[in-house]
């Protein structure tokens, strides 16, 4: 008789299993995310830590650690912000990085930073870096330069 339970049991195990697998989104290709602005680093040491320019709403990025880790800053919603998915090397000088949408709901409407931090991708770490954010929805995109 357990064992008939067992099996019974097994594919309302699985449905959940795929449930929660479906409405975890995208994997992040960032080696770090967090809430907030950027936390840069300075370019000389001892010198005090220089952050980038802002512009509310507007994607920002910047040496994190140079020449070897970068960092943007997406706007979006702070219960579900926007996922780096995959992240690669265009050209020695240019990388591409994929935006998705979060996997969250309900959604709040407000406008927060999250950031993420990437090493320089196999293939690319020539100056000016150039960053292609594609975002998966519309497949629009946004072009930043790191000097």
């Amino acid at each position: 008789m357990a064992g008939v339970r067992r099996r019974a049991a097994a594919p309302a195990a699985l449905a959940v299993v795929l449930l929660l697998v479906g409405c975890a989104g995208p994997p992040d290709a960032a080696d770090r995310s967090y809430r907030g602005m950027l936390s840069t680093s300075a370019a000389a040491p001892g010198a005090p830590s220089a952050a980038p320019p802002q512009t509310l709403g507007q994607p920002v990025v910047a040496w994190v650690d140079r020449p070897r880790r970068f960092g943007i800053t997406l706007w979006g919603s702070s219960s579900c912000p926007a996922i780096p998915s995959r992240i690669e090397a265009a050209a020695p000088d240019r990388v591409s990085i994929r935006i998705e949408p979060s996997a969250g709901n309900p959604c709040t409407a407000d406008l927060a930073p999250t950031s993420h931090e990437f090493g320089i991708p196999p293939g690319a770490g020539t100056l000016p870096l150039t960053i292609t954010l594609v975002y998966a929805q519309g497949e629009r995109t946004r072009t930043l330069v790191l000097e």
